[in-house]
C-alpha cells in the first residue's frame, strides 16, 4: 500500500468512531468476547449432553445465566454507577475467566448441576459488565458518534451471531468441549486486557446513599422520562407475547415443516445477517425523529409470528426473519443512543441495567406459558395474539410524548420530578 493509500486510510480512520482510541479498544475486546460467549453456548449445550442430559437439562443450564442477569441488574447498576466503569468490567471479566478457567481444569469434567453453576456466575458477571460498558461509552464517544457507535457494536454483536455457532460447532467437533470453554476463557481475558488498556475519564460521582436508595433513584429517572417508560413497557410486553413465541414455536415449525435443525439454524442465521444490514444502515443514517423510526422498525417484528403461522416454504420463513432482523437492529441502536443522550453520566449504570432488567423480565414467564397455552388453544391463536400485539403496541406508543422524537426536556415534568424527590427522601 502507498504513502497516498495509507494516509487516505488514516484520515477515514480518524474520521470515524473507531478513530477514537478508548473505543477502538472497548470494541476490539467485547468483538472477541462476543465471539467467545457464542463458543460458550455451542460447548456448554454439548457438553450436558455428552454428560447424558436431555432437553430439559440444556435449559435448566442455559436459563442459569437469564436468572442471573435478572437478579443482578438492578445491583450491577448500581456499582457501575459508584464505582470507576472500567473497574467494575475488569472485575466481572476477571471472575468469568476465572470461573470458565475452573471448568477446564476439573480432569473429570463438570457435571450438569456445575455447568448451571458456571452459567449462572457468567450471567451475574455480565448483569455488572453490561451496565458499565453502557456507562462508559457515552463517556469516551462524543454525542454526534453515539449512533455509529452502537452501530457498530450491534453490527459486531450479529456477526458472532452468525460466525459463532458454526465456528463453535467445527472447534467443539475437532477438538472438543474442553477447548471451546478454554478458548472462551481466552476471550475473556482479551476483553479483560483491553478495557485496561481503556483511560477513563474522569468523573464526579454522586454522594452514596444506601443501595435500596440508589435502586430508587435510578428507577424513579427512568419513570419519570414519559417515553422511556412508554418504550419499556412496550419492550416487555413484546418480549413476553411475541419474542418468547418465537423462541419457542421457531424449532418445532422447522421440524414439523421443514428439515429440521438445518432450517433452524439458516433462519436465524438469515436473522442475524440481515440485522448486520440494518445496523449498517442506520449507522449512515440521522433521521429527524429517531423514535418514529425507531417504533416504525419495531413493528415489522411483527412479520416474524407471520411467517409463522403461514410457513408455505422455508424462502417464505426467512424472508420473514429477514425482513425483522433489517428492522430491530435499527431500532436497538437508535434506542440505546437516546438513553445515553438522554440521561446524566452518573445515572446511565443504573439506567441501561434497569433497561436490561424490564427488557428481559417477563421472558421467563413467556417461555413457560407459550407451550402450555399453545396445547390448549392452539398454535394459530398463539401467533396472531402475537401479530396484533406487536402492531397495536407500537401504534398506541407513539401516542406517548416524547416517543417520536426520543428525547423529552430534562427539565420537563418538574412538578413531578419533586414528588419524587420528596419519596426518595421521606
Amino acid at each position: 500500500m502507498n504513502h497516498r493509500a495509507l494516509s487516505g486510510l488514516g484520515a477515514r480512520l480518524s474520521g470515524s468512531v473507531l478513530g477514537l482510541r478508548a473505543f477502538r479498544r472497548l470494541w476490539a475486546g467485547q468483538a472477541i468476547s462476543s465471539l467467545g460467549d457464542q463458543f460458550f453456548v455451542v460447548a456448554v449445550s454439548l457438553r450436558v449432553v455428552e454428560s447424558g442430559g436431555d432437553a430439559g437439562d440444556v435449559g435448566l443450564v442455559l436459563s442459569g445465566r437469564m436468572l442471573a442477569a435478572v437478579v443482578f441488574a438492578l445491583v450491577g447498576g448500581v456499582w457501575a454507577d459508584r464505582l470507576p466503569r472500567r473497574r467494575v468490567m475488569v472485575a466481572a471479566d476477571a471472575v468469568r475467566l476465572v470461573s470458565v478457567l475452573a471448568v477446564v481444569a476439573v480432569p473429570s469434567g463438570v457435571g450438569t448441576a456445575g455447568l448451571a453453576l458456571l452459567t449462572f456466575v457468567l450471567g451475574s458477571g455480565e448483569a455488572f459488565f453490561r451496565p458499565a460498558y453502557g456507562g462508559l461509552v457515552p463517556s469516551v464517544v462524543p454525542a454526534e458518534r453515539l449512533v455509529a457507535a452502537n452501530a457498530l457494536r450491534g453490527a459486531t454483536e450479529s456477526t458472532a451471531a452468525v460466525l459463532g455457532p458454526a465456528l463453535g460447532g467445527v472447534l467443539v467437533a475437532l477438538a472438543g468441549t474442553r477447548t471451546a470453554f478454554a478458548v472462551n476463557a481466552a476471550s475473556f481475558a482479551v476483553s479483560l486486557l483491553c478495557v485496561l488498556a481503556v483511560r477513563e475519564p474522569a468523573r464526579t460521582a454522586a454522594p452514596r446513599t444506601s443501595m435500596a436508595a440508589e435502586v430508587r433513584a435510578g428507577v424513579a429517572a427512568v419513570r419519570r422520562t414519559r417515553w422511556t417508560t412508554a418504550v419499556l413497557a412496550l419492550t416487555a410486553v413484546q418480549t413476553m407475547l411475541v419474542v418468547a413465541p418465537h423462541m419457542v414455536l421457531l424449532p418445532i415449525v422447522s421440524s414439523e415443516e421443514f428439515t429440521g435443525g438445518t432450517a433452524y439454524g439458516t433462519v436465524l442465521a438469515v436473522f442475524s445477517l440481515s440485522g448486520l444490514v440494518g445496523t449498517i444502515v442506520i449507522g449512515r443514517l440521522r433521521p429527524r425523529h429517531p423514535g418514529l423510526v425507531a417504533i416504525g422498525c419495531n413493528a415489522l417484528f411483527a412479520a416474524v409470528p407471520l411467517v409463522l403461522l403461514s410457513p408455505f416454504s422455508l424462502v417464505w420463513v426467512a424472508a420473514g426473519y429477514a425482513v425483522a432482523g433489517v428492522a430491530m437492529m435499527p431500532f436497538n441502536v437508535l434506542w440505546e443512543t437516546a438513553l445515553q443522550r438522554q440521561f446524566p453520566a452518573d445515572l446511565m449504570g443504573r439506567v441501561t441495567s434497569v433497561d436490561w432488567l424490564v427488557s428481559l423480565g417477563l421472558l421467563p414467564l413467556g417461555l413457560m406459558i407459550v407451550g402450555p397455552l399453545t396445547d390448549l388453544v392452539g398454535r394459530t391463536p398463539v401467533l396472531v395474539t402475537a401479530i396484533v400485539v406487536q402492531l397495536a403496541s407500537a401504534a398506541l406508543v407513539l401516542l406517548v410524548p416524547g416517543v417520536r422524537d426520543f428525547h423529552e426536556d430534562k427539565d420537563t415534568g418538574g412538578e413531578r420530578r419533586e414528588q419524587d424527590d420528596v419519596r426518595l427522601t421521606g
